[in-house]
């Protein structure tokens, strides 16, 4: 439906400058937009009136027209800034008044900032720090937000989002943690716990998230309202960076564990270090170069002999690699490897075409990039996660 809208909006302007012009039309954008609001309200709740709509909407058995002069206003906050708009009246059943302006925008009653603006301002608020979300509205809005008015979008806007495993997806899912700065959680913090699901197309979507300490909580609350979907696949192949904790959550379920294979060598530099292994030495390019030779194993899809034949030979290395540690005394890098050996190969072994190395270091990385700008309370680091991992990776937007 097309709306003719009429508009006079009176500037202040110096010279013909670009400059001068960008200026005077950012501070028209907000009473320009107010304008356009109260025409749209008055077009359609003159039509609405006429054609029985509102009648309906109402749930009236006779309405009539009150007041449509606006001689009371609602204030309302958008993201263009705040706005006033008239309070259009009718009469329902010859008695009661009913205003209608913010029943025909749809947002809630007495709420100076309606979720529509919650969504915008959260959304902003988890992809750029305060002061760049400012300094955009006060260049395209002519006007800033309050610190609290954004952690409360963000807040109210996550506790909207809604993650979950998604049937028609693949059951090859991704597991991991990442420190965060929460205010009082002592110099280690607290640990933001994450699943992914590995989508049909390759990607992935985030799963569910929640924040718990490194040593317990967490991964239970995260699995518990997952397990009912994870039941309906026959079985779950499940990528890690090796943390075993998390399995405590998905007892019941048909669990395939994967090792990530890049953590595997990302780690074997610790545990080096632990055993007094000196960076770049002979034994330490040695060990990393054996490591990342037997875990480069790009998805195989030959007949099952070779691929047979393919990992009998890496395990054969590993083992090999395990014995010369242990001659070495790399006592930290034996039982790591050791304790590794077990899941290296699960996913090909059992054909299944999830790969071999996690894709969740990248959303790790893309939470990240906000979390560590600031500390936050737990409510608000989980907001964050949650919005930023909606919107790069499940399609989240306003």
């Amino acid at each position: 439906m097309e709306i003719k809208v009429n508009v006079n909006i009176s500037i202040d302007i110096a010279e013909p400058s670009l400059k001068c012009i960008l200026k005077a039309f950012v501070k028209t954008i907000t009473p320009y937009f107010q304008k356009v609001v109260i025409q749209v309200i008055e077009y359609f709740a003159t039509a609405y009136l006429g054609n029985g709509i509102l009648r309906k909407m109402l749930k009236a058995r006779t309405i009539h027209k009150k007041s449509f002069t606006g001689r009371n206003t609602t204030k309302i906050t958008t993201p263009f800034g705040l706005i006033k708009l008239p309070q259009y009246q009718v009469t329902i059943d010859g008695k009661k008044r009913r205003n209608i302006t913010r029943l025909l925008l749809g947002i809630e009653k007495w709420k100076r900032i309606p979720l529509i603006t919650e969504k915008y301002l959260g959304l902003l608020g988890a992809l750029a720090p305060l002061r760049v979300v400012n300094k955009f509205a006060s260049l395209f809005c002519g006007r800033k937000f309050s610190l609290m008015a954004i952690v409360r979008a963000m807040r109210n806007s996550a506790k909207k989002v809604k993650l979950g495993i998604d049937e028609k997806e693949q059951h090859v899912f991704e597991a991991d943690g990442t420190g965060i700065p929460i205010l009082r959680s002592g110099k280690r913090g607290r640990e933001l716990k994450v699943l992914a699901q590995r989508k049909q197309n390759g990607g992935i979507r985030i799963a569910g998230m929640d924040i718990g300490t490194y040593e317990k909580g967490g991964w239970e609350r995260l699995f518990e309202p997952l397990k009912k979907i994870m039941r309906k696949f026959k079985e779950i192949f499940l990528v890690t960076d090796g943390d075993t904790s998390l399995l405590d959550g998905l007892k019941g379920i048909t669990v395939i564990l994967q090792r990530c294979l890049f953590h595997i060598a990302h780690e074997l530099k610790y545990t080096l270090w632990e055993d007094g292994v000196k960076r770049k030495s002979e034994a330490w390019q040695t060990a990393l170069a054996r490591t990342l030779e037997i875990t480069m194993v790009k998805r195989i899809r030959e007949e099952a002999a070779v691929c047979d034949k393919v990992i009998a030979a890496k395990k054969q290395k590993l083992k090999d690699l395990i014995i010369w540690c242990e001659a070495q005394g790399f006592e930290k890098t034996t039982t790591f490897l050791k304790n590794a050996s077990g899941d290296i190969f699960s996913g090909i072994e059992r054909r299944i075409g999830g790969g071999t190395t996690s894709l969740i270091e990248r959303v790790m990385r893309t939470v990240n990039q906000r979390i560590n700008v600031a500390k936050w309370s737990e409510e608000s680091a989980l907001a964050v996660a949650v919005l930023r991992g909606a919107y790069y990776y499940n399609g989240y937007d306003v």
